[in-house]
């Protein structure tokens, strides 16, 4: 009997024991959220954790090691932040739900830099691209490529000013290389094509058709020394005179 009282007594005094201590983690737990929480800036008129609805700072991501330190809103980066990727890559200017939005910069882990618009994540509108190696791009963007009006002047000294599209020179632009040869006429696809002329820095000039940046169609060709050979050309040669 005796014994049977001591077993009991010592199974309450267990259970009591467990919830005692399962009582007790939870409280410290619950203190450890509510002082990790207190130590981010509050937000202004809002009761909303800071990285819902203001600023805050978050990072390394769960499932990544991104850092973010910046403006929010539902839970979306929103408003001015900077998010310093795992790969090096580094963004900082204007967000709105959650994807680069305005004006911003971006830095990848080479030095590669662009200063400019983006739209949804990509670079779009005005912007300017350096590289490290010296080339570099200044003018309109769409969905992350030259498109538009643009400038840009290569590493090895070409300069191309004109239309671009897709990320090619289309329509009309001109072409200087760093031997000062000039073309002046229309592209496709990045070459030669359409009506334009090409001036070499000795004066000789072709002016007439192009395509595949080969002169092709009729066109008239002005040696250095004044001597002029008119008529039809295919991929450079002249097939047919002209008088």
């Amino acid at each position: 009997m005796i014994h049977e009282k001591m077993h009991k007594k010592m199974e309450y005094n267990y259970r009591f024991m467990n919830k005692f201590l399962g009582a007790l983690f939870s409280s410290l737990l619950f203190c450890g959220i509510l002082q990790a929480e207190s130590s981010l800036p509050g937000c202004q008129g809002s009761n909303f954790p800071t990285w819902t609805n203001c600023y805050g700072e978050i990072g390394p991501l769960p499932i990544s090691s991104d850092v973010y330190a910046g403006e929010w809103k539902a839970g979306k980066y929103h408003g001015q932040g900077t998010i310093e990727y795992s790969d090096g890559t580094k963004y900082v200017g204007i967000w709105e739900n959650g994807l680069p939005n305005g004006k911003g910069t971006l830095t990848d882990s080479s030095g590669n830099k662009y200063v400019g618009g983006f739209k949804d994540g990509k670079r779009q509108g005005i912007g300017t691209h350096t590289s490290v190696n010296g080339s570099k791009y200044f003018g309109e963007w769409k969905d992350d490529k030259y498109h538009g009006q643009g400038t840009n002047i290569s590493v090895d000294g070409k300069k191309y000013v004109g239309k671009w599209k897709d990320g090619l020179p289309n329509g009309k632009g001109t072409l200087t290389n760093s031997s000062g040869n000039k073309y002046v006429g229309g592209f496709k696809d990045g070459k030669r094509h359409g009506q334009g002329i090409y001036t070499m820095s000795d004066g000789s000039n072709y002016a007439g058709q192009w395509e595949d940046s080969m002169p092709s169609g009729e066109g008239i060709y002005t040696f250095a020394d004044g001597k002029i050979e008119k008529g039809i050309w295919k991929m450079g040669e002249l097939i047919k005179r002209k008088k």
